[in-house]
């Protein structure tokens, strides 16, 4: 087991986001988390990455554990997040630096690797999302779906054991969802540890191996894509993908 989230509740405002979160993850597999916008899918998401710090539960990742509720060093959160890489929704690139220059700063700064080296790394990967051509272009010369793929291959150089993705198409025209899609499902198929927040229900069928459905901060159902997603048995989540469904 690579992933386990077990009791987590996280409280914003009074207001209780999410209400003891539960789920675990073998190495290679991809879970994704649908529902509702306010159901708790990011705020569950980003306590992965502990960009979030919940009030309660526990969090272990390959050989790394911390207990919410006791009081966490900056060391042992910087060694809690060394093990996950996050994708943003709204790319999060550094606008002033190039797309070769956004992936080599974590090679650098991070795992203290020589520049020539990172960029070398860095070419490569972004090579494999198909952004040869781009390598030198700012973020603002680039399409929102080529941000997105430097946003990826910057996550995957780091080469952390756990790959999360926040609605990484939200943001994206119809016609550039497909080019993003494609690099995850690679991802997939190569054998990554992945968590996606998603609406992309047809990415869930083809990838997921097992998809969760939330809703008001809690996990109401569970269970493999072909059966949740075709044969939901929860009142709420046939009403989740009805609707999702009828707007495509």
């Amino acid at each position: 087991m690579l992933l386990s989230i077990k009791n987590v509740h996280k409280t914003f405002s009074g207001h209780e986001i999410l209400k003891g979160i539960d789920f675990s993850l073998d190495e290679g597999k991809v879970l994704v988390l649908i529902g509702p916008s306010g159901s708790g899918k990011t705020t569950t998401l980003r306590t992965l990455n502990l960009l979030e710090i919940p009030e309660a539960g526990t969090l272990q990742i390959a050989d790394q554990e911390v207990v919410f509720g006791q009081a966490l060093s900056k060391k042992r959160i910087q060694a809690m997040r060394r093990q996950s890489a996050m994708v943003f929704q709204e790319y999060n690139l550094f606008p002033h630096r190039t797309a070769l220059e956004n992936v080599t700063e974590g090679l650098i700064i991070v795992q203290k690797m020589a520049p020539k080296e990172a960029q070398e790394r860095a070419a490569e990967l972004l090579n494999k999302v198909g952004l040869t051509q781009h390598l030198n272009k700012y973020p603002h010369q680039l399409s929102g779906g080529q941000q997105q793929r430097v946003g990826i291959a910057r996550a995957v150089a780091l080469q952390p054991k756990l790959l999360l993705f926040d609605e990484p198409t939200s943001a994206l025209d119809p016609e550039l969802v497909g080019d993003v899609l494609k690099v995850m499902k690679d991802l997939a198929r190569e054998g990554w540890t992945m968590v996606v927040v998603t609406h992309e229900l047809k990415f869930a069928a083809d990838v997921a191996d097992e998809v969760l459905f939330l809703d008001d901060g809690r996990i109401l159902e569970r269970g493999a894509p072909d059966v949740l997603l075709q044969q939901p048995q929860h009142e709420r989540t046939k009403q989740f993908l009805s609707r999702i469904l009828n707007e495509r």
